[in-house]
C-alpha cells in the first residue's frame, strides 16, 4: 500500500506539472493574431482548421472581425484607423507576434483595408511629386503617429516637412503583418465566392507547406534579369549569397555578347524560359528585377502563366516590379501567384525605384532600392533563415532610406502576400502542445484513479 500511495502523489506532481505548463504556456506564448470580416469568418471551411495549425505549432491564436473593433460599414481611411487603434490594444493585450490580414485591401472596400500612405514626400529637397500608395505597413507600427504633421496624409517622409520625428514614424515594428486578399463581398458574390475558395486553397496549401517532410526541393533559387544592365542583381545574389552557402541557382538573363564566367542557364529573358526552369528546377525562391504592371513583369511573368505553374512546389517570390501587388487590380500578379505557384509573394503596390544599372547593392547608397531590397531580403530568408515576415519588417527597419524620399516610398510599397510566419525551412515533426483544456481533462480523470486507489479499505462489523 506504501508503493501505491507513493506512486499516486508521484502522479499527482506529474498532472500538476501538466497543468501548469499548459497554463504557463498559454499565457506567455507568442500571439497569433487573424483579423477578417465576419462574412469571411462564416463562408471560409479552413480558417478555423488553420487556426488550430498555428495553435499546434505553440502560437495563442486569436481570430478578430469587425464586430470586435465597431469596423462594420466602414471603408478608406476610417476603416483603417478603426483598425490600427484596435490592434493598438489587441498586440498589448495578447501579445501579438504575428498578424494575418484576410480580406479585402482596396480602399473602397471595407473594414480592412490598406491604409494609404504618402510616402514620397520631397522634404529631402527632391522634385517627386506625392502619390497615395496602399500598405499594410502602417498595421505592424502600433505606436508611432504616422500624421504628425496632422496634415491628415499619412506616412509622408522627412522630419522638416513629414512625418518623421519624435512620436512619429519610427521605423520599428510591433508585429510582422501578411496578408490574404479575399475580394468582393455581398454586393459582388460570384467574386467573393471564388476568392474565398481561393483563400481556403492557400490555408490549406500553407499548413501542408509548413508540415512538409521533405525540402529538399526548395534549395533552388531562380533568378530572372530582363535587359543586360539588370543582370549584376543575379550575379550579386549568386556569388554572394547563393554559391558560398551550397544553395542552387537557375538564372534567366538577356546576356548575349555579355562575357560571363559562369554562363546562365537562358541567355534570353522571357516569359518561356522562366517558365521552363521553373518547371525543371521547383526552386524554393523566385526573383525577378524587370519593368512590371498590376498583372505581369515585363519578359518574365505574367498572370496567365502564373495560373499553368505546379502549386505542388510553391515559391516565395521577391517581386522587383512596379505595382505586380496592386490592390485595386482583383487579379493582380502576386495574388494570383499565392493562390497558384507561390506560398509567400512580396510586390510592389505602386510604382517603386531603381536601380536601373550596375550598383553594389550592399552599399548603403543602394540597399533601399528594389534591387537592394531583394538582396536583403534573400539574405534574410535563405542565409538567416528567418519567416517571411520577420525577413521583411526586420529588412525595412535595418535598411538605410540615406535621406531619400523615394526609398521611403519602396518601403511602404513592398508588401507581404500570405502567411507571414512561413518560413523556407518550415517542415513538419513539431510536437503539439496540449491545449490547457483538454490538459484539465486529463488531470480530472486521473484524480478520479488516485482517489480510487487511495481509499481506505472498507471494514465489516464482526455478526
Amino acid at each position: 500500500m506504501r508503493v501505491l500511495s507513493h506512486l499516486c502523489s508521484r502522479l499527482t506532481s506529474f498532472v500538476l506539472g501538466l497543468i501548469l505548463a499548459g497554463t504557463t504556456s498559454a499565457l506567455f506564448a507568442n500571439g497569433y493574431g487573424i483579423v477578417t470580416t465576419s462574412e469571411i469568418r462564416s463562408a471560409s471551411t479552413m480558417l478555423s482548421t488553420f487556426e488550430a495549425h498555428k495553435a499546434s505549432r505553440g502560437f495563442n491564436v486569436q481570430i478578430f472581425d469587425e464586430t470586435d473593433w465597431g469596423g462594420g460599414g466602414l471603408t478608406g481611411d476610417n476603416a483603417a484607423e478603426a483598425l490600427r487603434g484596435f490592434l493598438q490594444s489587441a498586440h498589448n493585450q495578447h501579445n501579438l507576434e504575428y498578424l494575418l490580414i484576410v480580406g479585402d485591401p482596396r480602399d473602397s472596400v471595407g473594414p480592412i483595408p490598406m491604409k494609404t500612405l504618402y510616402p514620397r514626400n520631397p522634404d529631402d529637397g527632391s522634385s517627386f511629386t506625392k502619390i497615395p500608395v496602399p500598405s499594410d505597413y502602417y498595421y505592424a507600427d502600433t505606436t508611432g503617429n504616422w500624421d504628425l504633421d496632422g496634415d491628415n496624409e499619412y506616412g509622408e517622409f522627412g522630419s522638416i516637412t513629414g512625418d518623421f520625428g519624435t512620436g512619429g514614424i519610427d521605423r520599428n515594428h510591433e508585429m510582422y503583418v501578411g496578408r490574404i486578399p479575399v475580394y468582393g463581398t455581398g454586393n459582388n458574390q460570384s467574386l467573393f465566392n471564388q476568392s474565398v475558395q481561393d483563400l481556403d486553397h492557400i490555408l490549406t496549401k500553407t499548413i501542408n507547406y509548413q508540415n512538409e517532410t521533405d525540402i529538399s526541393w526548395r534549395n533552388t533559387t531562380l533568378i530572372a534579369a530582363e535587359g543586360a544592365n539588370r543582370l549584376f542583381y543575379g550575379e550579386q545574389i549568386k556569388d554572394d549569397l547563393l554559391q558560398p552557402n551550397g544553395i542552387n541557382d537557375y538564372r534567366v538573363y538577356d546576356s548575349i555578347g555579355v562575357p560571363l564566367s559562369d554562363p546562365p542557364d537562358a541567355s534570353t529573358c522571357t516569359i518561356p524560359n522562366v517558365k521552363a526552369g521553373w518547371d525543371a528546377t521547383h526552386p524554393g525562391v523566385v526573383t525577378w528585377l524587370t519593368h512590371g504592371g498590376g498583372t505581369g513583369a515585363a519578359a518574365v511573368m505574367n498572370t496567365t502563366t502564373a495560373a499553368t505553374l505546379d502549386d505542388n512546389f510553391p515559391v516565395m517570390t521577391w517581386q522587383a516590379s512596379c505595382l505586380n501587388s496592386k490592390p485595386s487590380n482583383t487579379n493582380n500578379l502576386s495574388y494570383e501567384l499565392l493562390i497558384n505557384g507561390a506560398i509567400a509573394t512580396v510586390g510592389f503596390t505602386e510604382i517603386s525605384h531603381g536601380p536601373g544599372s550596375e550598383v553594389d547593392l550592399t552599399d548603403d547608397w543602394h540597399i533601399s532600392g528594389i534591387a537592394g531590397l531583394g538582396y536583403g531580403y534573400i539574405s534574410r530568408i535563405a542565409i538567416d533563415q528567418l519567416s517571411v515576415g520577420k525577413a521583411l519588417m526586420e529588412l525595412k527597419r535595418d535598411s538605410t532610406l540615406f535621406n531619400r524620399c523615394w526609398y521611403w516610398h519602396n518601403h511602404v510599397g513592398a508588401n507581404l502576400y500570405g502567411d507571414p510566419e512561413v518560413s523556407l525551412y518550415d517542415t513538419g515533426g513539431l510536437v503539439a502542445v496540449p491545449e490547457p483544456s483538454a490538459i484539465v481533462l486529463i488531470f480530472t480523470a486521473l484524480l478520479g484513479l488516485i482517489l480510487i486507489f487511495r481509499r481506505p479499505p472498507r471494514t465489516h462489523a464482526g455478526a
